[in-house]
């Protein structure tokens, strides 16, 4: 491992999670942005994405390293990355059904969304912006998390399967803590999910699998948030008139 590698390994595990922790008492808070504002925060939240993710896979090719080993090749399939993939899907499919099957349901996915729900697309100007984060954490987070950080714990840990648990069940961890604006149960479900494209990276050796669904996710998520958060919001504008 490069000097580099250990200065990015330093932003990601300790830089990274203070200030997400710093931020945690406004993510309750409740949050309105203007139409301008969340799209301008897409744009932003992806740019920057976008750099960490060209500057960590430039620091990863200087000493000679190349990016088949960073995950940039095509995936080997078996029947077990088959199931995982089921699992993901069946995880997302059963935590958009609690929070979002029933009226009830709904109202306290409202009451407790803070931050996050101000964040989510309420129409189709916003979610086509949104799509374009969604590609880019889709993309450069799995770069981040799973290529790069994965591979710098294993580093240490050995490539045994006691290392690989351990560093899986670490970086999955680190990356639903850096989602906790969203509420315990989203960051639950994120570390599940993220445990999940975890084995699919390791089975398969490729990036391109989870990129795939990681970026799927988000904008089913942006999707959703389109033709259920936006009710809500009208209903809230009518409530404010009145």
């Amino acid at each position: 491992m490069h000097f580099a590698d250990h200065l990015v390994a330093l932003v990601i595990c300790i830089v990274a999670p203070a200030l997400a922790y710093s931020s945690r008492k406004a993510s309750h808070e409740d949050i309105h942005f203007e139409p301008s504002e969340k799209i301008g925060l897409y744009h932003s939240n992806a740019l920057l994405l976008i750099i960490l993710a060209l500057v960590l896979v430039t620091i990863w090719r200087l000493p000679g390293r190349t990016l088949e080993t960073l995950g940039f090749s095509w995936p080997e399939w078996n029947s077990a990355l088959t199931f995982l993939l089921l699992a993901v899907c069946l995880v997302y499919a059963l935590d958009i059904f609690f929070q979002f099957g029933r009226q009830q349901w709904r109202d306290k996915t409202r009451a407790q969304g803070g931050s996050a729900m101000a964040f989510i697309p309420s129409d189709k100007r916003e979610f086509r912006h949104f799509a374009f984060l969604a590609l880019a954490a889709g993309t450069s987070e799995e770069i981040i998390f799973r290529g790069f950080l994965l591979h710098y714990l294993i580093f240490w840990t050995g490539n045994s399967p006691e290392g690989i648990w351990g560093t899986s069940l670490f970086a999955s961890g680190l990356f639903a803590f850096l989602h906790g604006y969203q509420g315990l149960k989203s960051v639950l479900k994120i570390f599940l999910v993220s445990l999940l494209l975890t084995a699919i990276f390791i089975l398969s050796h490729s990036l391109l699998p989870v990129m795939i669904m990681h970026t799927l996710i988000d904008l089913l998520s942006g999707w959703i948030g389109y033709y259920f958060v936006q009710p809500i919001q009208q209903e809230n504008s009518s409530d404010q008139e009145q």
